[in-house]
């Protein structure tokens, strides 16, 4: 965590090599040679090799030009430094910056006369202005060609100026709208993150009535702008995914490929690719359409993802898609490979990725122990995702982790630890929210049949959670807490004494064989 203290050191440890270097060799050129480095120059590199932030060694180390009195000002100079850095490093990568750099020439050039120089550096701005659709941008450089027409009239007859000029892929109308559905894709999103399917009555009249907007009732997909058709299918499919309707896949399918079929914007926008990948995922979750994960998840526009941050979100999700693809194709020497890198990255992920997908991930990661049945990490990383439930977002995952912890522990035959773990799990659903028709069987079943001395005696009680199950099988929270793991399927492996991947094998090849048979 940041601190005012300990910000220049997270800062100074989250730069590259790269970085680094440039800052040290060709940024910081303040001094004639090696060893009269100015005072800001040495605590970077003192702070550069501390493995944690340590002030009173600093001060010790570049006393006496360095002391109580100055050491505040000499890590704001140094920060500042470091910032401007890296703005004068990536500012040619940056396509706004470098555009609005061009637009500052312009109005310099033409201030100074030099139209037919000014005109150049314009036609090129629009041109990649136009190529990602940068509408503010746009407008700007529009009035500054309107200004050259007026005080010198340069080309004035030129079509493929005036091509560039009039290029924009979007009226003015249209961009009054992508501005109300970047804010419609941003309740949508509010949404999202609060819960994916465990909702209160407010969150599912807030759902139904955005979905009511006259935006949303056109057919967006008819506007020529990129970004009109994401804001558009993005809000369409993840509020659909939100009511569980699998229509939602046809608007991230729809999606994903206009991405990854212009990968320029996947290099210009990666926080709203990452974005379109997440809710593509989910979707085709529900679609049931597993091979097209593995393609998007593999497609050769992801190589265009740049940035320790992005890479770690972009690994996260597709371990996450993969993880959940392979477990539902019972394809278990995949799962185990894919459960090792997941254990070997997680702790570099995490420093990058939000709270959300950290939970998510260690959930994954547990499910997938369990299913291999390494049941001592499986129950670790469940645990763990259970203490990141501090900012009320994803509520149905503490809920389900809770009974998955039950789950754990019966297959444990602990009895220390089952006992434990079902006076929290009892606890949680008794205190903090009412467990469903389901959650409460299963609760019930497990406590019950734990304790049971006889086969029979467990496949009566297990048979009889069987027929309670398939009373609530309409119930959608049901519906998708078994589409993360398949308790209805773990219940039949207990009843044939049968490993679970085992079962759920052969009921996948089972599956497949009838379907080819009626194929």
């Amino acid at each position: 965590m940041a601190t005012p203290s300990n910000n220049i050191w997270i800062l100074v440890h989250s730069m590259t090599a790269q970085e680094k270097l440039f800052f040290r060799r060709d940024y910081a050129k303040g001094y004639a040679e090696a060893g009269n480095e100015p005072l800001y120059v040495k605590m970077f590199d003192i702070i550069n090799k501390q493995t944690s932030y340590d002030e009173a060694k600093l001060l010790k180390q570049l006393s006496p030009a360095l002391n109580v009195k100055n050491i505040s000002y000499t890590k704001n100079y140094l920060y500042e430094q470091l910032c401007d850095a890296l703005l004068y490093l990536y500012n040619n990568e940056d396509i706004n910056a470098r555009i609005f750099q061009q637009l500052s020439l312009v109005r310099i050039f033409r201030d100074k006369g030099l139209y037919k120089a000014a005109l150049k550096i314009w036609e090129h701005a629009i041109k990649e202005a136009n190529k990602y659709e940068l509408h503010p941008l746009i407008q700007l450089l529009k009035e500054e060609y309107r200004r050259m027409q007026l005080y010198s009239n340069p080309k004035a007859s030129q079509k493929e100026l005036m091509a560039d000029y009039e290029a924009d892929s979007i009226t003015v109308e249209e961009y009054t709208q992508l501005l109300q559905l970047q804010d419609i894709h941003f309740h949508t999103l509010l949404l999202r993150r609060k819960t994916h399917f465990r909702q209160t009555k407010e969150d599912k009249n807030a759902i139904a009535s955005i979905l009511q907007h006259p935006l949303l009732q056109k057919e967006g997909e008819n506007a020529n702008s990129f970004w009109y058709k994401h804001y558009y299918r993005m809000s369409m499919a993840t509020l659909q995914y939100l009511q569980n309707k699998p229509d939602a896949y046809r608007y991230a399918y729809a999606n994903v490929h206009a991405w990854q079929s212009n990968e320029h914007f996947v290099a210009y926008d990666c926080e709203n690719y990452m974005e379109v990948l997440y809710i593509f995922y989910y979707t085709a979750i529900l679609a049931k359409d597993y091979q097209h994960i593995i393609d998007v998840m593999q497609h050769s526009a992801n190589k265009l993802i740049r940035g320790a941050a992005h890479k770690a979100y972009f690994e996260t999700i597709r371990h996450l898609a993969l993880n959940r693809v392979y477990n539902k194709l019972a394809d278990y020497e995949k799962v185990a490979v894919l459960t090792k890198v997941m254990k070997d990255h997680i702790a570099g992920w995490e420093q990058y990725i939000n709270t959300d997908l950290q939970r998510t991930l260690r959930l994954s990661l547990g499910i997938s122990c369990f299913v291999l049945q390494d049941y001592e990490n499986a129950f670790y990383y469940v645990k763990n995702a259970t203490l990141l439930f501090n900012d009320d977002t994803r509520l149905e995952h503490y809920s389900f982790a809770h009974l998955f912890l039950l789950l754990i522990c019966f297959e444990q035959k602990d009895d220390y630890m089952f006992d434990l773990q079902y006076k929290n799990t009892y606890s949680y659903f008794y205190r903090h929210e009412k467990p469903l028709p389901f959650e409460k069987a299963i609760l019930q079943t497990l406590h019950k049949t734990y304790h049971t001395k006889s086969f029979r005696d467990l496949q009566a009680n297990f048979k009889e959670l069987q027929d309670s199950l398939a009373i609530t099988a309409t119930d959608p929270v049901q519906q998708i807490v078994f589409s993360m793991f398949n308790v209805p399927v773990w219940i039949d492996s207990k009843l044939y004494r049968i490993a679970y991947k085992d079962w759920v094998k052969k009921k996948v090849e089972t599956e497949l064989t009838q379907e080819k048979s009626t194929g």
